[in-house]
Order: C-alpha cells, then structure tokens, then sequence
C-alpha cells in the first residue's frame, strides 16, 4: 500500500470517528420549566395608562372568606365600586402600580407541583374547591378599557433570604416562579380618594351649615 492510499486511509478512518462521536454524544436538553425564564408575566402589556381597573382580592384566614377591593374608571370618572361607588382618585396611583407589574419577570423557576402551591402561598384566594386556609396569596388584576384582561397574577410569600423576592404564579398555570416584586399595592380605601374634597383653604371658608340628614 502505497503513502497515499494509507494517508486516504487514515484520514476515512478519522472522519468516521469524528462523525461516530457526533452522533452518539449526549445532547444538551434545556428543561421546558426553564425555557421562559427571564421573560415579562405579560409581555403584550406594555403601558401602564390603558389600565383602567384594579381589582386586588385577599383572603382572611381568620373568617375563611376572601376579600376584594376594587377600584375603576366608569362613566366619566373614578369610582371604588368595592365601597358603594365612592369617588376615587386612582389614575395616577393605578398608573404606577401597573407599571409596577409590567416590569414583573419570571427570574427563577422554583415548583411545577400544586402541592407546594400551601407553602409558597399562592393559593388562588377565590379557589372555591382549595380545602386549606392557609397558603393563600394576593390576586391582582388589572384591566383595559373594554374590560379585558390586561394582567393577572396571584403573589404569594416571601422568597427566605431574599425580601425582594416573592412566589408569583399565574391563576391558569400550576407552575410558580421567585419574581422581585417592586410595587406598592394598596387596598385601603384612605389612599384612593381625595382627601380634601371640597379643595379650599380654612381661610377662606366664612361660613360652614350643617344639615342633619339620616342614612339607611
């Protein structure tokens, strides 16, 4: 056999174990848990002043019943439908905290399993088929104009070690993620309304008449 033929030789014999380990080398396989991760909760979501309504319901442990706050924009004007229509004024709280939520991510994959959804605590408050008291989270939705769902979610506990972080999931999905959720959102009724209703100065107020009237 001449230099050549062994050198062609050699060189078959080279490209069949290149190609061998190719095709027998363990692929790398990205668990789908993982695939979205880093990604916006509602990526079509993206400003904040669509949202005309906030609804943020809690549960109570103590009466086993689950508490809602609304607050929405409806005839002209801001209302908290929750407290019998009261005049609010939410467009700029309501702004903020939805923007607060447009900037949530699923930054780490923590459970697929509706078993660990107690300890995490997110629970669906409003889960009418859920035994435990215990375990329930924050739901939070918000809303456009036309009544369409723009965002939401159920925030669950505290991640230990790491008070920025909390146990987020989305009501339809079993699957909860650690999120840093930065916002403030409140359900007392004092940080929705306009405090100063009549907005004038004592000064320049000369004389004030009350009328007794009665209230069913």
């Amino acid at each position: 056999m001449s230099e050549f033929q062994k050198t062609m030789s050699l060189t078959g014999i080279a490209v069949l174990l290149v190609l061998s380990a190719l095709l027998t080398a363990p692929t790398r396989i990205t668990p789908d848990s993982f695939l979205d991760q880093g990604e916006p909760f509602f990526p079509d979501f993206t400003d904040p002043n669509t949202a005309t309504t906030l609804e943020v319901v809690e549960y109570d442990e103590d009466t086993g019943a689950a508490q809602a706050f609304k607050v929405t924009f409806q005839d002209g004007r801001w209302t908290i439908p929750s407290h019998h229509n009261y005049p609010a004024d939410g467009k700029d709280r309501l702004a903020r905290t939805a923007a607060g939520v447009i900037q949530i991510r699923k930054d780490d994959y923590r459970s697929n399993n509706v078993a660990d959804h107690e300890v995490l605590g997110v629970i669906d408050p409003l889960d009418e088929t859920a035994t435990s008291l215990k375990g329930r989270g924050k739901r939070v939705t918000i809303k456009g104009g036309s009544g369409q769902n723009l965002a939401d979610l159920i925030i669950g506990s505290s991640v230990e070690g790491r008070s920025s972080l909390r146990f987020v999931r989305l009501p339809d999905q079993k699957r909860v993620y650690a999120a840093r959720v930065d916002i403030d959102i409140s359900t007392k009724f004092e940080d929705w309304i306009e405090r100063d209703l009549l907005q004038v100065e004592t000064r320049n107020i000369q004389q004030v008449t009350l009328r007794d009237y009665s209230i069913n």
